[in-house]
């Protein structure tokens, strides 16, 4: 079956879960990257960055050094952050609007039920079963991206444990 056929089978509700797994894919993307590329070590590490943006403020003014490191260490936290809202609203909104999908689909299904004169399981069956396709595909959208956003949110508990001991010594 192609992905194409898949999303039309569960009718309009899974081509917004579609739109939904795109943006969702991309932001996973973005982060994995941006993660990857200011990893210790590495020339965007988070780290020497603060230090080295630190040595150079503290040099033009007057400003305390703790000061300059704390706004430096939440600068570097919500770029950390930056997007991840949108796959944690993913991970909860899927699921639900599988069975948004579901439950309307069902009540298509009985509705052409009971205006037809033949009563036959099999249409039922076939109804029910295109409806259960938008919860399946809820859920292969909302378990990676809750995965993704716990992944990416124990990185940034790690950099910021990291950051944090920056700033006791200081």
């Amino acid at each position: 079956m192609k992905l194409i056929e898949f999303i039309n089978l569960g009718g309009p509700i899974n081509w917004v879960l579609f739109a939904l797994l795109c943006v969702c894919i991309f932001q996973c993307s973005e982060r994995a990257i941006f993660f990857f590329q200011t990893r210790r070590g590495s020339k965007g590490d988070i780290e020497k960055t603060i230090l080295d943006q630190l040595n150079t403020q503290s040099q033009k003014n007057a400003t305390p050094k703790s000061e300059i490191l704390q706004a430096q260490i939440s600068k570097a936290y919500f770029q950390m952050n930056r997007g991840l809202w949108f796959l944690n609203f993913t991970s909860s909104v899927a699921p639900s609007l599988g069975l948004l999908g579901t439950v309307t689909g069902l009540i298509a299904s009985f509705a052409s039920m009971s205006t037809s004169q033949n009563l036959n399981i099999q249409d039922l069956s076939g109804g029910i079963w295109e409806a259960m396709l938008t919860t399946a595909f809820g859920m292969i959208i909302s378990i990676p991206s809750l995965l993704c956003y716990r992944i990416f949110k124990r990185i940034i508990e790690k950099r910021m444990f990291t950051l944090m001991k920056l700033e006791g010594e200081k």
